[in-house]
């Protein structure tokens, strides 16, 4: 079973970005040579930069059917979206891998396409988090188009992980992240991380907007990236300090604010299988923290049952489902998927119609995954105690059965001993074992915990 792509195309490079501030050209003199650590600072990312470099002995000419980005030899392509691709790169000054990013050639002439393009560099500079990939640079190719220069993530998507799930392909490195128990605690501990990285964001009153496995990377050993932070937007509410805890105020979902002035009524930015309802209806006044919470619990939803929330048979049916808050079927999903209650009912909440119902932001959601996970270890540990306390108590009832045997069976040593001695013998091994026996059969039912 495969995770439905409502979209029609490749949506782990939903790429929708926007125009670069007027470049800034760097004095050849300026660009420090590969292995030189006494060159000058490297410019920051508050601004656009254009490396010019001419020919010499660390320039590699541009290999055919790539472009020519500033600074950087391009490799390959990595993925083609709607709007953008991605080449593996490596940087000429550094010597580090890198990706970049670049813009359709089609799309060189559109104003709103680059000014969007460039609202992730701008966002993510704002995020240092070990859970988002930070932005190296941003610049311009010489046929004007923007790009971005990126960390190379190293891993699959969590859509890819969840579909060799589903389909029992155990065998590749991440193994252990494809258990097939549906809330098993290597994917867990995925969501959780998730969790934390959107948290941050929102600490920081950033909002994602298009939360969805294709838009998570984890990485050989579990770590975690929430890519693609082109949908993203600040939003404009101050948080309050109560003396104690800061508290973001949220207008509650009415008839009133939807229809409200400023509000982009009928457009649709997004993946709709994950989408709440006031952002599938393009109400984006009130699309804040809320929004990403519902997209988290349709990331929990798709961890424990193998589908999103909505589903259809094109992106009309699933924009249509998200509009309407159509949840009943995932509900049912969830109802029957057999993972544990505490977790079907958390994605319930954050998939709750009103945004007024659900969690208030990431970190709520990351601090109740975790009081979960932690429970459940500590509860994995019992359970091995209690195995252990078993196995031990069954063995002294075989050892004290066989000694008590072999004393009966050794003639000397029975001729010295009464007739109530062995019989005590015979009943003390006997004793032992019923004793284990029922020691066991209690244990199994859960009737007994060891301390």
């Amino acid at each position: 079973m495969s995770i439905p792509n409502p979209t029609g195309s490749r949506p782990d490079l939903d790429l929708h970005y926007t125009l670069p501030e007027p470049p800034r050209t760097v004095d050849p003199s300026e660009t420090p040579a590969p292995g030189d650590l006494t060159t000058p600072q490297l410019p920051g990312l508050g601004s656009s930069v254009v490396v010019t470099q001419p020919a010499g002995p660390h320039r590699s000419p541009p290999t055919p059917g790539l472009p020519d980005v500033p600074g950087y030899d391009l490799t390959g392509e990595i993925a083609r979206g709607g709007m953008g691709v991605v080449y593996a790169a490596r940087e000429r000054a550094l010597g580090r891998e890198v990706a970049i990013k670049v813009l359709l050639p089609g799309l060189a002439a559109n104003r709103q396409a680059s000014r969007q393009f460039l609202r992730e560099a701008r966002i993510t500079a704002k995020l240092p988090h070990p859970g988002v990939p930070p932005v190296h640079a941003v610049g311009t190719l010489p046929d004007g188009r923007p790009f971005l220069a990126m960390k190379l993530i190293h891993g699959r998507t969590l859509a890819a992980i969840l579909t060799a799930r589903a389909q029992r392909a155990t065998t590749e490195s991440i193994s252990d992240l494809e258990l097939t128990a549906p809330d098993a605690p290597g994917l867990l501990l995925v969501f959780e991380q998730i969790c934390q990285a959107v948290a941050f964001a929102h600490s920081l009153q950033i909002v994602h907007r298009d939360l969805k496995p294709h838009n998570i990377m984890v990485g050989p050993f579990g770590e975690v990236q929430v890519m693609d932070w082109g949908l993203a937007r600040v939003t404009p509410r101050k948080p309050r300090f109560d003396g104690e805890t800061v508290v973001i105020p949220h207008p509650p979902l009415s008839a009133t604010n939807l229809g409200s002035s400023g509000t982009q009524h009928g457009a649709v930015k997004g993946t709709p299988a994950y989408m709440p309802p006031e952002q599938a209806l393009g109400h984006w006044d009130v699309v804040d923290e809320r929004a990403d919470v519902f997209a988290l619990g349709g990331l929990l939803c798709s961890l424990l049952t193998g589908s999103p929330p909505y589903t259809g048979d094109n992106v009309r049916a699933v924009i249509a489902h998200a509009r309407a808050a159509d949840l009943d079927e995932a509900f049912a999903r969830l109802d029957k998927c057999g993972a544990s209650e505490n977790l079907v009912r958390l994605a319930k909440w954050c998939l709750s119609p009103d945004p007024a119902r659900r969690p208030t932001d990431a970190r709520a959601v990351a601090s109740l995954v975790e009081l979960y996970r932690l429970s459940h270890e500590d509860q994995l540990r019992k359970f091995e105690k209690d195995r252990a306390a078993v196995a031990g108590a069954e063995a002294v009832a075989r050892w004290a059965n066989l000694r008590a045997s072999t004393l009966l069976c050794n003639e000397p040593a029975a001729e010295g001993m009464s007739e109530l001695c062995r019989r005590l013998l015979v009943g003390v091994a006997a004793g032992l074992t019923i004793a284990g026996g029922i020691a066991y059969s209690l244990w199994a039912h859960g009737l007994i915990r060891v301390p």
